[in-house]
């Protein structure tokens, strides 16, 4: 039951208490390592199976090959507007919603609909005041003139004046301060011939669309009050949005900009969007072991909505060949990857292998169904024309704890590994 416990005379297991059953050596042509000889693993892991168990354990194996393969990465994140055509809406004064210009079930928006009548006190006072100041620079134009006249008599319309005085310009500049600001507030040319024409002020304004795009949010209700700093409606075009995904460490390597990703969301099963890589971030999250990567994807049928999880495949163009080995072949212990070779018929041995990029192999964009499955390049640990065990070796890494050697389970460093 406790394989790890070893003597060299009969007894009982001091974990379990069953009676110690004396080592069979048919399972290998050395002795298995005694346990003060374990640390030092100065024995390689070499596992013979018969014929029987071999076939009871469908052990298959494969040949170490040198090939070209081109790595998939995985990539998981959600769907996002593109937040620089995104515009948060705010209005230049302070007010009240009067009225709500459209229906709340819409929410594709064209450029310049009208959207919200609002009341603002603050807009009644700037025209008002403009008003006031208008009227102001109209009599100090008016003195200017005079006192031209009282000085040069008929020839005053001669004489180019020099300039205003410094309270006509102080004045003229705040009378355009605020026609700017009830420009931007939605006040054309002829609202301001009309105002002071009349000199009846606008009670309400209507705020427009700036851009054709999507309401991100509902608008606010009718009688809700707002300040300058309260964001009234956000409104971002949706014919393109970003994929925003996290890439690991070990993959950043594999990024470059313009590389084409597909991408498929639980909410259009089947469906796949393409889109290519704009961005890779320079900020590394060190809780995630990740950075950000931002991929551009067109969105014409609006399908794709802002916050929706999506899933991204990557498909590198591989560099080189290398040799490599099936996915199945590699067993990682998490501090190390490992793989059983076969040494000669029915007999194998632990070896430990450093592993590069994973993949298909086959042209890049052309995978048929015989070329699907996943192979992961062998940097160190293998040579060419080795076979590696792709089905089985747990078996065989059963029979090796089973007679006390190193295995991969144990995670400790088997000998005998190539460099």
């Amino acid at each position: 039951m406790d394989p790890q416990i070893h003597q060299d005379h009969p007894g009982e297991c001091p974990i379990c208490g069953m009676a110690l059953v004396p080592y069979s050596s048919h399972q290998s042509s050395d002795p298995p390592p005694s346990i003060g000889a374990m640390p030092e693993l100065s024995l390689a892991t070499m596992i013979h199976l018969d014929p029987l168990q071999s076939s009871s354990g469908n052990i298959r194996t494969a040949t170490v090959e040198e090939m070209m393969i081109h790595p998939k990465v995985e990539l998981f994140g959600e769907i996002s507007p593109v937040t620089d055509k995104q515009v948060d809406f705010t209005w230049y004064y302070g007010g009240r919603i009067q009225k709500t210009l459209v229906d709340y079930n819409t929410t594709e928006i064209s450029e310049k609909t009208p959207l919200l009548e609002v009341y603002s006190d603050e807009a009644i006072a700037d025209q008002r005041m403009y008003l006031d100041m208008l009227m102001h620079h109209w009599r100090l134009g008016t003195n200017e003139q005079a006192k031209m006249e009282a000085q040069y008599g008929e020839l005053a319309y001669k004489v180019r004046p020099i300039g205003m005085s410094f309270e006509h310009k102080v004045n003229d500049g705040q009378l355009h301060a605020i026609e700017e600001r009830l420009s931007r507030a939605g006040m054309t040319p002829k609202d301001f011939q009309q105002l002071e024409k009349t000199g009846n002020v606008r009670s309400t304004f209507v705020i427009q669309a700036p851009l054709a795009g999507t309401l991100l949010e509902s608008l606010p209700h009718v009688g809700s009050r707002f300040d300058t700093d309260k964001v009234l409606f956000s409104l971002v075009p949706l014919k393109d949005v970003w994929f925003v995904a996290d890439v690991s460490e070990q993959d950043i390597s594999l990024l470059k900009l313009g590389q084409e990703i597909s991408i498929s969301c639980k909410s259009y099963p089947g469906q796949l969007f393409h889109g290519k890589l704009i961005f890779i971030g320079k900020e590394f999250d060190p809780r995630k072991r990740a950075v950000r990567a931002r991929f551009l994807v067109p969105n014409q049928q609006g399908l794709l909505l802002p916050q929706l999880s999506a899933t991204g495949l990557l498909e590198v163009a591989g560099e080189k060949p290398r040799l490599s080995v099936p996915a199945s072949a590699v067993i990682d212990t998490g501090r190390r990857q490992l793989v059983y070779v076969e040494t000669s018929r029915g007999t194998y041995a632990l070896r430990t292998v450093k592993v590069g990029s994973k993949g298909e192999k086959g042209n890049r964009g052309n995978m048929g169904e015989g070329n699907s499955m996943r192979w992961v390049q062998i940097l160190e640990g293998l040579t060419s024309g080795e076979k590696v065990v792709t089905s089985g070796a747990f078996l065989i890494d059963a029979e090796a704890q089973l007679h006390g050697y190193p295995a991969s389970s144990r995670d400790i460093e088997p000998s005998g590994a190539k460099p």
